[in-house]
């Protein structure tokens, strides 16, 4: 199952502005770095599949076995790279965590809670 991810306003005016420049900059000098911040807004999601999940954030992936989650708690934590509204999750596994923003945040805990019944919420 697939749960987009939620991007806030002042993301967005942000990768605009970047985007602007880096259009710019690509007129300028034939440089290709102006597609990297335009992944930033197009793939932004988290995939529930089977027995794994997996954060895709622009040109980064982090995955985790649902086995693995421990603990799930909203978090207002702006140091993520996963993660484009400051409405976020936090997900603590065994040996990692991952934070994540999505639309459907209820949605997505019930499917990990499906998953792996264990979880604390």
């Amino acid at each position: 199952m697939k749960f987009k991810g939620k991007i806030a306003v002042w993301f967005r005016m942000i990768l605009l502005a970047g985007n602007l420049v880096m259009a710019y900059e690509l007129v300028a000098s034939n440089d290709v770095s102006a597609e990297i911040a335009a992944a930033l807004d197009v793939r932004n999601y988290v995939v529930v599949d089977g027995d794994r999940m997996a954060i895709y954030f622009g040109i980064m992936k982090n995955s985790m076995e649902i086995s693995e989650i421990r603990e799930i708690r909203r978090t207002c934590n702006p140091i993520s790279a996963t993660a484009a509204s400051l409405d976020r999750i936090e997900i603590k596994g065994r040996r990692q965590e991952m934070i994540c923003a999505v639309r459907d945040r209820d949605r997505l805990i019930e499917e990990l809670l499906r998953g792996n019944p264990m979880i604390k919420v």
